[in-house]
């Protein structure tokens, strides 16, 4: 990274305090950075010299020294990466041994013999006024960018205005990835070579969560590798986006990470205003919502009263869809599937409802005349197949309810799609469960019938479940196998793993605990079912 606070020899040496004053090594890199200052009264200093210092010396510490031993101190010098060694040598000297001069010619080392009439008072003040305003002048430039960016978020302007404000003082292609709203900013007029390769590389940059470090890396371009400097956007102590600059054509400089640091602060307000309006339009559709499904029939008639705010018309065909993220931070990513359905909602064409609530999300879609089921099946497809690709650390499980004939009506497919989540997150091998597709999971998820199912389970297979958390046996699993294997004992032996015989007498065993037989049509259907409610019971 170019750092544009860095003193370098050259400008050292160009200060008319050092005008009579004579580089005597021929090959000089005069190139090296400048950073502190130390002084050597004595060769102990060595061991506390610093990396990119600069010494300042008399004759009088070496005058006494042979050619060799100046050598050996000028080797160790260098050997603490100090830039070069400013030298008054007379009059203690007539000059440096030519071996000497030779030496740090090999090393690097910068020797300079200074005039006996400079003080080193005077050097530490110059040198480092010198330091300082080329600091003050990095960061006036930093703070014209803050004010000239805080004034186009006052005045309205939205992120891009930002990055055009952006690109007045820096010249590195900047990005803004905002994982929340799943978008990118990109000024594309100002780099419109790089914006193709580049929006490939950003699209793949997802850092979230509580780590709000710094990122400075390297990253292919077009057969070589560029610099990539990532400034997190925090909001709430949340990693909500990144602003990030590649070195394309030139380095990126310190006035470019601290600028983009003082940005990450503005574009962070433009991301809270956005989340702060989203809350909001998300509570009052939460009200709306529970206006809508209460059985109270004054708050039902209140929602239609509202229902056109929201495009819906109250004798329509509408359906319900449950959505769940299982995960981790499942509740903080929850609002970004929001917005993501949102885009996909827009896209379908319909007219819309999208409630985030604690528990799950739930979307509910008003039909078009002669759309159908397959219309719900087209959305909840489409909205796995994005949340899938999107939010690849969460599991997503979706429940589609009934299409139903009013808005008056649409509480009862979102019952519907609660059960069809329910039992996608719990006893049915879908992500994406249609309650019309349930079978006899329909009937058995009904709450009004819960004690009797319980009831049920209980006087078929109650004893082998007190069978096997008595004796730690698996023979209610042995069951389910059973069942999911048709009776073929041959495939209940290899989903087992278990012996053929072994899976007959465990079968007799089930048979004399629940005193049920298998080879009994209504036998076999009573303890099949009495499976099917133990798995809802577990919800």
């Amino acid at each position: 990274m170019k750092n544009e606070t860095i003193v370098y020899l050259n400008e050292i040496l160009a200060l008319p305090l050092f005008e009579h004053c004579r580089v005597v090594t021929k090959e000089a890199p005069l190139s090296q950075c400048a950073t502190s200052i130390n002084v050597m009264l004595d060769k102990e200093i060595v061991e506390w010299l610093g990396k990119d210092q600069i010494l300042l010396t008399t004759g009088k510490v070496v005058e006494k020294l042979s050619a060799e031993e100046q050598i050996e101190l000028f080797r160790a010098i260098r050997s603490k990466s100090v830039s070069a060694v400013f030298i008054k040598i007379s009059p203690y000297l007539p000059a440096l041994p030519g071996s000497v001069i030779e030496t740090c010619n090999e090393i690097g080392l910068v020797i300079v013999d200074l005039d006996y009439d400079v003080t080193f008072t005077n050097i530490f003040s110059h040198v480092y006024e010198l330091m300082f305003n080329k600091q003050s002048a990095v960061l006036k430039r930093v703070e014209n960018l803050h004010q000239d960016t805080m004034q186009v978020v006052v005045s309205g302007g939205g992120i891009e205005d930002v990055l055009r404000s952006v690109h007045k003082t820096i010249s590195v292609p900047v990005f803004v990835r905002d994982y929340y709203f799943e978008n990118t900013y990109f000024v594309k007029s100002a780099f419109a070579d790089d914006y193709t390769l580049l929006y490939e590389n950003i699209e793949n940059v997802h850092f979230e969560g509580k780590n709000g470090k710094l990122i400075h890396d390297t990253v292919p371009y077009r057969g070589r590798e560029i610099e990539r400097l990532m400034v997190p956007i925090v909001v709430k102590n949340q990693v909500y986006g990144h602003l990030v600059a590649y070195g394309t054509n030139q380095s990126i400089s310190n006035y470019d990470q601290l600028g983009l640091e003082s940005t990450s602060h503005i574009v962070a307000l433009d991301f809270l205003k956005k989340i702060s309006v989203h809350e909001v339009e998300n509570k009052y559709k939460l009200e709306f919502f529970d206006d809508l499904i209460s059985l109270d029939e004054d708050r039902r008639a209140k929602a239609i009263e509202r229902a056109g705010n929201f495009r819906f018309v109250e004798n329509a065909q509408y359906a319900m869809l449950c959505l769940r993220l299982v995960g981790k931070n499942q509740t903080e990513d929850q609002m970004r599937v929001v917005y993501l359905l949102e885009l996909i909602c827009k896209d379908m064409g319909h007219a819309y409802l999208i409630l985030n609530k604690s528990e799950c999300i739930y979307v509910l879609v008003m039909l078009k005349e002669g759309e159908g089921v397959a219309l719900t099946k087209r959305y909840a497809t489409y909205i796995y197949d994005v949340l899938k690709g999107k939010m690849k650390k969460h599991q997503i499980k979706i429940g589609v309810g009934r299409i139903v004939k009013g808005l008056l009506n649409a509480h009862k497919s979102k019952v519907d799609a609660y059960k069809a989540l329910e039992a996608a997150a719990n006893y049915m091998p879908k992500d994406v469960v249609f309650f019309e597709e349930m079978g006899v999971y329909k009937i058995l998820s009904q709450s009004s019938i819960r004690q009797e199912l319980e009831h049920f389970a209980e006087e078929v297979l109650g004893k082998l479940v007190a069978y096997d958390q008595r004796r730690d046996t698996e023979l209610i699993k042995t069951l389910e196998v059973y069942f999911t294997c048709n009776g073929n004992l041959k495939k209940m032996s290899e989903s087992l793993y278990t012996h053929y015989n072994t899976i007959l007498y465990r079968l007799n065993r089930i048979q004399e605990i629940i005193e049920l037989s298998l080879d009994n049509e209504e036998h076999r259907f009573a303890i099949q079912t009495a499976l099917k409610v133990n798995l809802i019971l577990k919800e």
